[in-house]
């Protein structure tokens, strides 16, 4: 444990870090920050705490840097609790907090505005398939054998995919083939829906009802749409005005990790397993392309169900605390939002 003289040099190095981007001298902290020790008594301080981790030296001549273990220890003991503007609580409730018909327009909204509100690049994870139940299903003809099938979850959101069938079949009918499907398969998971069809396949009747073996073949249309969660991401292009960032071929290397939404979502679904807000800096972060970032993400929740994540990727030198602010309150007005609509 630091004692509270190096807790405060510590809290003042990443302060400064922060705003400006460069290594932070003795003389800048006791200038800037009214402490009561000479500035040979915080370079002895700063020793200290660089043999401890927490911050390092970039030249031997330089001021020091935080390191991840010391914006760590920032974010969990020593950081202000940042209280969001009226306009900025506004804004957010004005995008995010009238209920919206699709939830990844929501989510998209979302997105827009953690990354007008804050220099970085704002992520919304949708949940996908896998952890939905079924609600209703829709089947639009589009030509003789192209058919539009909308699919709505509990969580929220709409599901489109164009399909091709076999033989035509008339507008009517594919509205009775809905119906017939939501009595079906209601409120089951896509493992039990899967379950059902199989079963209805098994039966003989299905066999020699042509409108039963129709419902069965679209059926197994659905259950093929895409069952993996999606992601949005917003102002990926923020990361280039980071000072962090000038080099050319890390920015090619962060651009590859945003576009590979694989392991964004991957990164994000381990955050639904907390249930506030998770702050993960630098190293702590298992892939390797996006280490130089950190992560501030807090889970939404639909009727009191976590069913995904917004957060903010961004440099290890983010404003933490604005940050924080800005991605529980916009999870808050979302959850608010999405268990509106869904009462």
């Amino acid at each position: 444990m630091l004692n509270l003289r190096q807790q405060g040099v510590l809290r003042a190095i990443v302060q400064d870090y922060i705003r400006t981007a460069e290594p932070v001298g003795s003389r800048t902290i006791s200038r800037k920050y009214s402490f009561a020790l000479s500035p040979a008594s915080i370079r002895m301080i700063m020793a200290d705490l660089e043999d401890s981790g927490y911050v390092t030296q970039t030249h031997t001549s330089s001021g020091r840097v935080p390191t991840d273990k010391g914006y760590r220890l920032y974010v969990d003991n020593l950081m202000d609790r940042a209280a969001l503007t009226p306009a900025e609580v506004e804004k957010i409730e004005q995008h995010v907090g009238p209920p919206a018909t699709e939830m990844d327009d929501l989510l998209k909204e979302a997105g827009k505005l953690l990354s007008l509100l804050s220099p970085y690049v704002a992520v919304a994870l949708a949940p996908g398939l896998n952890e939905s139940h079924f609600e209703r299903v829709e089947f639009v003809s589009l030509a003789p054998t192209r058919v539009l099938v909308i699919l709505l979850t509990d969580s929220g959101l709409v599901h489109h995919k164009h399909v091709l069938i076999e033989e035509p079949i008339k507008q009517e009918d594919l509205d009775r083939i809905g119906r017939f499907l939501c009595d079906l398969l209601k409120g089951r998971t896509l493992r039990e829906m899967r379950d059902v069809l199989l079963s209805q396949m098994a039966d003989e009747k299905a066999q020699y009802d042509r409108m039963l073996n129709q419902a069965i073949q679209l059926g197994r249309q659905v259950l093929d749409m895409d069952a993996e969660a999606d992601v949005f991401v917003t102002g990926a292009a923020h990361i280039a005005d980071q000072p962090e960032f000038a080099d050319v071929q890390k920015m090619k290397g962060l651009y590859q990790a945003f576009e590979d939404k694989s392991k964004l979502i991957w990164l994000l679904s381990e955050c639904i397993r907390d249930n506030a807000c998770r702050v993960v800096i630098g190293r702590e972060i298992p892939i390797q392309e996006i280490q130089d970032l950190s992560v501030v993400a807090a889970p939404y929740r639909r009727g009191g169900q976590i069913v995904g994540v917004v957060g903010i990727l961004g440099p290890t030198r983010m404003e933490y605390g604005h940050t924080v602010a800005l991605v529980e309150t916009t999870a808050t007005m979302l959850s608010r939002s999405l268990s509106e609509h869904a009462a």
